[in-house]
């Protein structure tokens, strides 16, 4: 303490001069010793080198740094003695003009010491001083030219940096102070505060990756106040203007003086206020950052060690401009796709660290261990070298928000009056429908975090980039095996990989709920049996969270060996860029896209997107030619038209080639059916459940699957009966109307009451539009549509079609019992012939058959109940059914409600 004591009294009895003049020798002094490493050629490759392999130049790096940071700070400091002292005014008017012309030379010679590192964050500090410069009426080329020199050369700014501007600077405090050497105590004393500050905390070097780019902390306030200003010369006006108010100090009355002194403190007040903004509370490219704890700081506690394994300082490798001392250790590491492999983009581009040490505890300090995961694929997978307008983009996907999911949700619980609307996953509360989701939905998301090393499985949630990018070979899951958990000292040989060599398997885990688009696809259907029932049963196929699925007709896609990748779109993938309030926004393909009835719409190479011709040189494809999205007019790159005319499609992943047959002429011709999409007719079967039941048991413990971690009090889903048959039809309304396929998507109660406490219960007959995905060659039949209650929507039982005279009558008798809340059939949709007026889907442009549109499609069926379908009559009525009406004989009885 009494040594402490000392030091701190010494300190106080200098002036701030005195500490900037040591400082100031001791910056020059390591500086000398600084320009022997230094290569002015290749100034960040040769500065990065020594932070490597030279732990006593890279102090010397260190100690020049931070010496130069207090003689900045106490120069400062001492110019503001001189004018807040209340004594008489010393300096001769001369002496006090070049002290003040000297303040823009020490600004120049930090600013050029900044920019000479050649990083990311010097390049963009450089080219905004040129602007500046150049910005200078008649005089600011030739300045620009003088001060800075020619792009990409550092030649010119090394010599003002180490001699022009630093003699000026020398000469300024000879003539002002009349010494040019401190004394020795006091010098000391910097000396070892200074070494003490270097051997903890390394100077700064950007590492190329970080997206965030910011000048030195003096000058983040001046980007400020550029970003406010849309004349930039309007800054160096203001610059200007507190050079002359401090010039004119002196030479001005008391009065004016306590006000200018006055103004100067307000300006240094404002001036650390913006500085204080631009450091965190700005993001990358000057964007607002409200989460100012996650500001990037330059500086890091890491006492550097030499390597003795280095044999010769080029053995360390140089990646992307930069040397990287973890290629040192992990050079032996298999197992990489050509374009991630370490030897073309390094290992901090993804698991971040510091390359520029060789200790393993610095080089390991803030590595990322799994990266991609979406918190952090803005440092990983984002960074401005890889991919940032993806990881930009993919925090507005439908499958990051979930925002359909949600307003759905809210809205069954009656928290939401309509199912519409754009929300976020992460903004969840703590309400009735909110936890319904956190304890049942959440985790199907693409910001649910990957914790585990391992592959991607059926039970895989999330896991950003990973989720469908991260492959294992045979050796490194059998590595993984034998070494997990892994321990510290564990060797590691195989890496996974990070590709676009996407199979069903990286869908499987959130597609196999809900919808069940994935399990659909490849003919699974979910039971609510016990795999011990169905054991060595091969009708059934047990998932591995051990859901039991019964074997149904697979998609005929899946049949022919296609992947959901030949199919779906990066842009449907990884979003658009847009926020989609639901998912059939974000869709961009449809079955005629591929399958076309006249003319293929097409896209030339030339015309690809940036994204898509990158994917088409990664997967090697040579044609010049690809079909199109008619939505979006974006390529699917893995077709094109063969020589005869003919379209192909080629499996991304497999690279079988796929026969693309245009639409056959049934599905075409005539009007008649000109409103129904493809998957009215061509979905063997859909997944169907009725009956479930929502109630939350207070005692139940159960994790809360957004912020995982274990909570009490859980919503329990009791399920009702499954069904896997033709799908409901009904319609939606866009710009023009569809009839397409729908499912009992909430046929549920909810016991709301056992959440808040009230009695209220809930109660929803909602259906869902689906795509089901279990597509087949032959379409439905016509009276599986016309004559069928569960297609039309009344549910199952039977309709019957009796003449009573010259009228025929339809009747309807239910399968299922009326549910006491609204009395209908428990599966139905709608009524018998009911004309619903409120909302019976899960969105406002969904709906079930009109009255009038039941009867239009049951007064086909009723000539349907003689006339067989392949008839020639009802072959005609496709071109026109009212043409086929007015031909009609007397044997022909229609329903009562037809008025001829």
């Amino acid at each position: 303490m009494g040594i402490i004591a000392n030091i701190s009294n010494r300190l106080r009895s200098n002036s701030f001069g005195v500490i900037s003049l040591a400082s100031f020798l001791i910056c020059v002094i390591s500086g000398v010793a600084l320009a022997i490493p230094f290569d002015v050629k290749n100034p960040y490759d040769s500065i990065s080198l020594l932070m490597v392999s030279n732990p006593f130049a890279n102090l010397f790096r260190n100690i020049h740094y931070w010496s130069a940071q207090a003689f900045f700070i106490f120069a400062l400091i001492h110019l503001w003695e001189y004018i807040s002292v209340g004594q008489k005014f010393k300096l001769k008017k001369q002496v006090w003009f070049r002290v003040i012309l000297s303040i823009i030379f020490i600004f120049y010679v930090m600013l050029s010491g900044f920019i000479l590192k050649a990083d990311a964050d010097s390049i963009q500090a450089r080219r905004i001083l040129e602007a500046l410069l150049e910005g200078i009426p008649l005089l600011g080329s030739a300045m620009a030219d003088f001060f800075i020199g020619p792009e990409n050369d550092y030649q010119l700014l090394y010599v003002h940096h180490i001699a022009t501007a630093s003699i000026f600077i020398a000469i300024s405090i000879y003539e002002h102070a009349r010494m040019i050497w401190t004394r020795s105590g006091i010098l000391l004393i910097c000396l070892f505060i200074i070494i003490f500050l270097s051997v903890l905390f390394n100077a700064p070097l950007h590492d190329g990756l970080n997206t965030e780019l910011k000048g030195p902390w003096y000058f983040v306030g001046f980007q400020e106040i550029l970003h406010w200003i849309s004349y930039p010369m309007y800054s160096m006006i203001i610059v200007l203007a507190f050079l002359i108010g401090i010039y004119a100090f002196p030479l001005i009355k008391h009065k004016a003086q306590v006000l200018t002194r006055l103004a100067l403190k307000l300006f240094v007040i404002l001036y650390i206020l913006l500085t204080i903004i631009g450091y965190f509370f700005r993001g990358e490219d000057w964007k607002w950052r409200w989460e100012f704890w996650e500001a990037e700081t330059p500086f890091t506690i890491s006492i550097n060690s030499g390597s003795t394994e280095l044999e010769e300082i080029n053995s360390i490798p140089k990646v992307l401009e930069r040397r990287e001392s973890c290629l040192v250790c992990h050079d032996q590491m298999q197992g990489f796709s050509p374009a991630h492999d370490p030897q073309a983009i390094g290992c901090i581009s993804c698991h971040q660290g510091d390359p520029f040490t060789m200790s393993k505890n610095a080089a390991h300090k803030g590595m990322i261990l799994i990266p991609g995961n979406l918190t952090d694929a803005n440092r990983s997978c984002g960074t401005r070298e890889c991919h940032p307008e993806i990881t930009e983009r993919i925090h507005k996907n439908i499958m990051t928000t979930m925002s359909g999911v949600i307003s759905v949700d809210r809205f069954v619980f009656d928290e939401l009056k309509l199912p519409e609307g754009y929300f976020h996953i992460n903004d969840l509360k703590q309400t009735a429908a909110d936890n319904h989701v956190r304890d049942l939905c959440a985790n199907c998301h693409l910001g649910n975090k990957k914790t585990e090393l391992g592959k991607i499985t059926q039970i895989s949630r999330g896991g950003g980039c990973n989720a469908c990018h991260l492959n294992y070979s045979e050796q490194g899951l059998d590595e993984l095996d034998k070494n997990y958990p892994l321990k510290s000292d564990t060797e590691i040989n195989f890496h996974p990989s990070l590709d676009i060599q996407i199979t069903n398997e990286h869908c499987f885990g959130c597609h196999s709920r809900s919808g069940r688009i994935s399990t659909n696809y490849k003919g699974w259907h979910e039971t609510q049996l016990d795999m011990s029932e169905v054991k060595n049963d091969d009708n059934y196929v047990i998932l591995e969270d051990q859901r039991v699925s019964k074997k149904m007709q697979a998609d005929v896609h899946q049949e022919a060996g296609m992947l959901c990748i030949d199919c779906h779109t990066s842009y449907e993938t990884m979003g658009d860029g847009q926020l989609h309030e639901h998912k059939e926004e974000q869709l961009k393909v449809s079955c005629k896209d591929c399958h076309y009835s006249d003319k293929p719409f097409t896209i030339s190479r030339t015309q690809l997107d940036l994204e898509s011709k990158k994917i088409v040189d990664l997967r090697n494809y040579q044609q010049t030619e690809f079909l199109k999205t008619s939505k979006s007019e974006q390529a699917l790159i893995n077709t094109f038209i063969d020589v005869q005319g003919n379209a192909k499609m080629i499996g991304k992943s497999l690279g079988k080639l796929h026969q693309i047959k245009p639409s056959i002429a049934v599905c075409t011709e005539g009007d008649s059916h000109s409103s129904l999409d493809c998957n009215s007719c061509h979905t063997s079967w859909t997944p169907q459940c009725i009956g479930c039941h929502n109630s939350f048991e207070e005692g139940t413990e159960t994790k809360d699957l957004l912020d995982n971690k274990m909570v009490n009090g859980a919503w329990i889903e009791y399920a009702g009966t499954y069904f896997a048959e033709l799908p409901t039809l009904g319609v939606v309304e866009d710009s023009v109307k569809k009839v397409t396929t729908f499912t009992p998507g909430m046929v549920l109660t909810i016991d709301k009451g056992s959440y808040d406490g009230s009695n209220e219960k809930i109660f929803k007959r909602l259906f869902a539009h689906i795509s089901a995905h279990t597509t087949i060659r032959k379409g439905r039949s016509c009276k599986s549509c016309h004559n069928d209650p569960l297609a039309i929507g009344y549910g199952r039982g039977k309709l019957t079609y009796e003449i009573d005279g010259s009228k025929g009558i339809w009747k309807f008798k239910q399968r299922f019992a009326n549910n006491k809340n609204d009395e209908l059939p428990e599966d139905a949709w709608i009524g018998f012939m009911e004309d619903v007026k409120e909302l019976r889907a899960t969105r406002t442009n969904m709906r079930p058959f009109s009255i009038e549109e039941q009867q239009r499609i049951l007064l086909v069926g009723s000539c349907l109940e003689c006339h067989e379908e392949k008839s020639e009559i009802m072959q005609s009525s496709l071109y026109s059914f009212d043409e086929v009406l007015k031909k009609r004989t007397e044997k022909c009885i229609l329903p009562e409600w037809f008025n001829n």
